[in-house]
C-alpha cells in the first residue's frame, strides 16, 4: 500500500512540475528560462524515480497486473 501511494505523490509531483515549467516558459524572462529548465529536470526525476518505484513494486509483488484481457491473448 505504500508503494501505491508514493506513487500517486510521485504523478502529482510531476504533474506539478510539469504545469510550472510550462507557466515559466510562458513568461518572457531571463529568469523564467532557468526556472524552466530546472523543473523539467525535476520531471525527469521524478520519472525515474516512477519507474524505479514501479520495478521494486513489481519485483517485489506489491504491485501486480490485474487487468481482464492479461491473459486471454
Amino acid at each position: 500500500m505504500l508503494l501505491k501511494i508514493l506513487l500517486i505523490v510521485l504523478i502529482i509531483a510531476m504533474i506539478l512540475s510539469l504545469s510550472g515549467a510550462l507557466v515559466a516558459l510562458l513568461k518572457n524572462d531571463e529568469d523564467s528560462k532557468k526556472r524552466t529548465v530546472n523543473l523539467l529536470t525535476i520531471r525527469v526525476t521524478l520519472a525515474s524515480l516512477i519507474i524505479v518505484v514501479m520495478i521494486i513494486g513489481f519485483v517485489t509483488g506489491e504491485l501486480n497486473q490485474t487487468a481482464p484481457w492479461i491473459g486471454r491473448y
